[in-house]
Parts: structure tokens; sequence; C-alpha cells
């Protein structure tokens, strides 16, 4: 699967799935003047686990140099990106480090027998294509915070928009908002959309400003409603 290409073309992005029935595996490429690379991998996964579902190579920003993509196990679509280094692309990081937390947990099942897992604090995403600058210096997430419950039975992640500058290492978290961070600007306009998808607004990054909702900002500045 194609996900996304360089402005020019010469890049392309995606993944292989390697298996079949319920032992396979997904493996993030690389395509270079069309000619396909294995890109490489995390030692573990978004928690820290062993890796058994794999990882997705989901964008490339317009100018070709940084590539994103989601670890894809359970519910954790972890975020991490890339540096396009070609063929000898070195191994990706996980998008956010300056935020993410990794911790062990004792759970209970419903029967009360107990269990240690991993839960996480961290940047997500899913399948969309557009969370990054054309430069790539902006990536765009959701800042997710995983809680246990008080009985330990269960775990509840809640999320809100957050921004990671590529050049800095820095995460902006706007856990005013709800939803997530769609896309940005090279020049550090991001653009955030609320849970389901109806509405959204318009920041700035680095400031935390908010410039409007999408509505108003695309009238503002286009003219369209």
């Amino acid at each position: 699967t194609i996900s996304e290409t360089s402005a020019d073309g010469r890049y392309w992005v995606g993944y292989a799935k390697e298996g079949y029935g319920l032992e396979y595996l997904y493996k993030p490429l690389l395509w270079i003047d069309g000619v396909p690379h294995e890109l490489p991998i995390p030692d573990k996964n978004f928690r820290d686990e062993e890796i058994w579902v794999g990882v997705m190579a989901r964008g490339i920003s317009a100018n070709g140099e940084i590539i994103y993509g989601t670890s894809w196990e359970n519910w954790d679509f972890g975020m991490l990106y890339w540096v396009n280094n070609g063929a000898n692309t070195e191994k990706p990081k996980w998008v956010g480090e300056d935020v993410r937390e990794v911790w062990e947990e004792t759970m209970k099942n419903s029967d009360g027998t107990e269990y240690t897992t991993h839960l996480v604090n961290g940047l997500i995403c899913q399948a969309q294509l557009t969370k990054i600058s054309p430069n790539g210096k902006w990536l765009c997430a959701a800042y997710a915070v995983d809680t246990a419950t008080e009985g330990m039975h269960d775990v509840i992640t809640s999320k809100c928009p957050a921004f990671f500058n590529t050049e800095t290492g820095k995460t902006y978290i706007f856990d005013e908002y709800s939803g997530s961070a769609r896309s940005a600007t090279d020049d550090g306009i991001g653009f955030i959309v609320n849970s389901g998808g109806a509405s959204g607004y318009v920041v700035d990054i680095e400031s935390g400003t908010q410039l409007g909702t999408t509505e108003q900002w695309i009238y503002d500045n286009y003219g369209i409603t």
C-alpha cells in the first residue's frame, strides 16, 4: 500500500503486510525512484513491549525529508518519524519523546486475578495523511494519557491535540481542546479538529494563541464560507 508521496514524486511511503491469517506483520516501506526499501522499526512498540503487529509509514513531507508513521497494535497508534536518508535511513523516533512516559501497572481481571501491563502517555495518530507540514518541521497528533480505573479493571485513555517540532524536539500540548491536531503550515499555524470532526480551531502553535474557529479563519483568509 502506498500512502503518500513527496511533491516531486521521487519518494513514496507506505507499508506491506507479510504473512497470512492471524500470523502477519506490517512493515513500513520507502520507495526511492520506484525502488522499494524496508524502513527500520523501533526495538519495542509504543508500550515498550515486543512488536507483534508492526509499523506503517503513513505520510511524508512535501520536500521528502521527514516520514511519519504509526505502530498499529491494539488501540495504541503510537506516532513515530524517520529522517529520510534514503536507503540508509536510521531507526525512527517516537513523536513527542520529550513528553512520552511508559510505566508498569498491576491490573485485575474481572475474576480478581492480577496481571502486569504497561501504560503510556504519548503522542498518537491513526491513518490520516495530512499530519505534517510541507517542510517536515511540524507533526500533528493527539496526546493520549492512560489512567487506570479505581478498581484497576480497565484503562481509560483521554486525548487532546498536540504538535511536535522535529527541529527542536519540543511538544506543544493543547489540553484546553478536545480532538486532535490535523495539519500545520511551515510557519507554525496549526489546525485542530474537534472530536467527531465537524468543526475545529486554528492556533499559533508556539504562542498557543487561538486564531479563530476553522470556519472563521478560512473566511478571513480566503473569503470562502
